[in-house]
């Protein structure tokens, strides 16, 4: 998203330096966030044994701040919830973050998507995820080492004893919708030390 947003501030450097500018401070702000995360992550790593992390694992807390930076992208982006909302499981929380990250990220880099919309759906058992967009490109990215693309979002719900699906949609564009269960069934997931970021989010 960083790397999407620097090319959208020189594109636009003379033309509107505001947003240009606007874009600027999301990089560092978002640069900022994922410093943060890395520095946890490491700190899990080397003390394992020790007290968990300080500050919380990223959630549904941060989906507004996703939203904003992906408007700053070029994406009109809404966000659509149902249901009572209730605290998540943090394992949960953070897959969920996670799939809507990853599918906003595949949206401004291979649909070609004008407008995204995110639906959150709380039910009594499960929060169900779906991520849906207007593009007409390949919004699926190979998945890389860690968790990365439509194979990483699969393996994430997989691990909590949920489900995802991606695809294009009928009437156009792409969708990625996910069944989270809030009682944990499935295995760990198998890249979640990228994911070690302080406990309790």
């Amino acid at each position: 998203m960083i790397n999407v947003q620097s090319g959208a501030a020189l594109h636009r450097l003379k033309k509107d330096p505001a947003q240009a500018e606007a874009a600027l401070s999301a990089i560092k702000a978002g640069s900022r966030e994922t410093l943060q995360e890395l520095r946890a992550t490491l700190d899990v790593l080397r003390r394992v044994d020790e007290d968990a992390p300080r500050a919380p694992a990223p959630g549904l807390a941060r989906a507004d701040a996703l939203v904003a930076s992906a408007k700053l992208a070029g994406l009109t982006v809404g966000i659509e919830r149902t249901g009572a909302e209730r605290a998540l499981p943090a394992q949960v929380d953070l897959a969920a973050y996670r799939i809507v990250q990853e599918s906003l990220t595949n949206a401004v880099r291979h649909s070609g998507a004008g407008h995204v919309t995110i639906r959150l759906a709380y039910g009594d058992q499960e929060l169900t995820v779906a991520v849906e967009d207007d593009g007409g490109g390949p919004a699926a990215r190979p998945a890389r080492p860690g968790g990365s693309g439509i194979a990483g979002m699969k393996e994430r719900a997989r691990a909590l004893g949920g489900e995802l699906a991606a695809s294009p949609r009928p009437e156009g564009g792409f969708a990625v919708r996910a069944r989270l269960p809030y009682e944990i069934t499935g295995e760990r997931w198998s890249g979640a030390a990228d994911d070690q970021g302080p406990a309790g989010g």
